[in-house]
């Protein structure tokens, strides 16, 4: 490929048109605001196959107004680490050439760092954990990478292949949007043209080799955001919320009152002893001079007030329905504000949202695989997403590391749960051993842990293995002496 012809798909590619800003569009932001409450989420939910795209408004609507649903889908979302090792399969190694092994191994990294697959997938997961299903449209040349997002009213998941989701595209969307055409890739400007001309139906499946599609809810033929069970609890919370304000207003609510003096001598019910337009001028000049939360009443009859506080044995509603949001969600309230709980609750919590997060990376490590299959050659080699999350990757090192020591080969594996991706890698072992040496000119200090035969004294720590009267006592630092 010449200089130029690189330099222009480089170009194509870093500077695809998303939006129009000299056409206006209206935005369904303020009508979808003003449709959805308790009673529609309700009737969505009573149908949720044909509701499928007034259940995902909704929950991109819950996503930009509620931060509780909002940092929960981005929990999920940021779990996984996406850090991987790229393993050969089918190797038969009495016949291996060297050579062209190294030659083919470099190639399918290069081909995954230029993906760039963190950043790529943890923007596939936003959507997916948000409306259930990504459907993505691939852009790369040989120097850059990315996932377009689809929007999903025109997509529909139509066929499965090498286990893994292809969709198909509804092409009525350029009849209505005729000018939108030219910013998609060739391949829909092809397929809009069969079925303009009629050799096909409005939904064309596209080319696989080019899309993704990744679907949260497997065991469901039709989308369902995958947190839809709470979405009651968040307009409870919200409930909750207005009702807490406004009695908290009332509980510091103060009102005044003048007492018109009366003469009760003269036997007249309405015997005032100043004139009603002198009591109104007083009345208004105190009214001025008081603040919002005071009221003040002119009144000839004596008045109490009306506390409208119920006590300090009154439960906090906005406490409780946030407690029962996390219970229907299925994670833990610790993870985002509690003072009531040991790591040890929440680590046993964790560990089972981390398997959601482990079922998603298969069907990606599937993907990238069915795509690493088209450019296997003699050779066959897979990705492995390895089953690490932000909780869990000090573990994992250390597991990884303890192997290494005995001869395992997991130094690949050991390097990843570190952050290293294979290709960073083999160029970093590379620079700081044949380049630099740096493993000659390093000389790690004496300590106990360079000397043969040292040992530390006291019991071995338990790490997180105690129970919950241990954890505590670890909190409160009670088991220290003074």
């Amino acid at each position: 490929m010449s200089e130029n012809k690189t330099m222009l798909n480089f170009a194509k590619l870093g500077k695809m048109i998303l939006n129009d800003l000299n056409k206006v569009e209206s935005s369904p932001s303020s009508s979808v605001s003003k449709r959805f409450n308790k009673d529609n989420i309700v009737k969505f939910m009573s149908n949720p196959q044909r509701n499928e795209k007034q259940l995902r408004e909704v929950s991109r609507y819950l996503y930009n107004a509620s931060p509780n649903y909002k940092r929960l889908i981005l929990y999920f979302a940021f779990l996984p680490t996406f850090d991987y090792i790229v393993e050969p399969y089918g190797l038969n190694t009495e016949k291996v050439n060297v050579s062209a092994f190294k030659k083919q191994y470099q190639k399918t990294l290069d081909v995954l760092e230029n993906m760039n697959l963190p950043h790529e997938f943890l923007k596939v997961l936003k959507v997916a954990f948000k409306e259930d299903v990504f459907y993505g449209y691939e852009h790369e040349s040989e120097d850059s990478y990315f996932i377009q997002p689809m929007n999903p009213e025109y997509c529909r998941i139509s066929s499965i292949e090498d286990g893994v989701y292809n969709y198909a595209y509804d092409f009525t969307y350029f009849d209505r949007n005729p000018s939108k055409l030219d910013k998609f890739p060739s391949e829909f400007r092809v397929k809009y043209n069969q079925y303009k001309n009629g050799m096909q139906g409005k939904w064309i499946e596209l080319n696989s080799e080019k899309t993704i599609c990744i679907k949260i809810n497997e065991e469901l033929e039709y989308p369902v955001p995958p947190f839809n069970v709470v979405f009651e609890s968040i307009f409870d919370i919200e409930d909750y919320k207005k009702l807490k304000k406004a009695k908290t207003k009332l509980d510091n609510y103060m009102i005044l009152t003048h007492e018109i003096p009366v003469n009760d001598k003269s036997g007249n019910a309405d015997d005032f002893l100043i004139e009603l337009d002198t009591a109104i001028s007083f009345h208004n000049r105190a009214a001025q001079a008081l603040p919002e939360e005071v009221g003040l009443v002119t009144s000839p009859m004596k008045m109490n007030a009306i506390k409208l506080d119920k006590g300090n044995k009154d439960s906090d509603n906005v406490a409780q329905a946030e407690r029962d949001y996390y219970n229907a969600a299925g994670v833990s309230q610790v993870l985002f504000n509690s003072d009531k709980t040991t790591s040890v609750g929440l680590n046993k919590s964790v560990i089972t949202d981390e398997q959601v997060a482990f079922a998603v990376l298969r069907q990606l490590e599937r993907w990238v695989n069915r795509k690493l299959k088209r450019i296997n050659k003699t050779y066959n080699f897979k990705i492995n997403f390895l089953d690490i999350t932000q909780f869990n990757k000090n573990e994992v090192a250390e597991k990884y590391l303890k192997a290494a020591q005995f001869g395992m080969p997991v130094k690949m594996a050991l390097g990843a749960s570190l952050g290293l991706s294979p290709s960073s890698f083999n160029s970093m072992a590379f620079l700081e051993n044949e380049v630099l040496s740096l493993h000659d000119n390093l000389i790690p200090l004496q300590s106990s842990h360079t000397q043969a035969g040292a040992e530390s004294g006291g019991a071995p720590n338990k790490g997180d293995n105690v129970t919950e009267a241990g954890q505590k006592t670890r909190d409160n630092g009670s088991n220290i002496e003074s």
